[in-house]
């Protein structure tokens, strides 16, 4: 929960990352959204640098978790990493022991 500057608490955020990324992307657990494949591309990226993005996170580049809009009980974490391509905004939600990457530019 996020305590807003009205001190209302804003329950489909956190700040604290929720799934386990490298290990389902070890596991071979790991799929790109489609429109992930595209954001990917258009910043000149393969599905193959696209996860390896995702493998090379850090928790510097933790950015929010929150849920999605059409399930609250489902858990997004939100990555903002910097590449040499650009920035890039990553939301990772793991759904049946798998880790689905939406990947674009910021």
């Amino acid at each position: 929960m996020v305590t807003l500057a009205h001190g209302y608490l804003w329950k489909s955020e956190r700040r604290t990352a929720s799934c386990r990324v490298k290990a389902l992307i070890e596991a071979g657990k790991v799929r790109l959204t489609a429109s992930a494949v595209i954001g990917a591309r258009l910043m000149g990226f393969t599905e193959a640098e696209a996860i390896d993005v995702v493998r090379a996170l850090t928790p510097f580049e933790f950015h929010k978790s929150m849920t999605t809009y059409a399930d609250h009980t489902i858990w997004q974490d939100v990555y903002r990493p910097c590449t040499m391509r650009g920035d890039v905004s990553l939301k990772l939600t793991v759904v049946d022991d798998v880790l689905i990457v939406s990947f674009k530019e910021r």
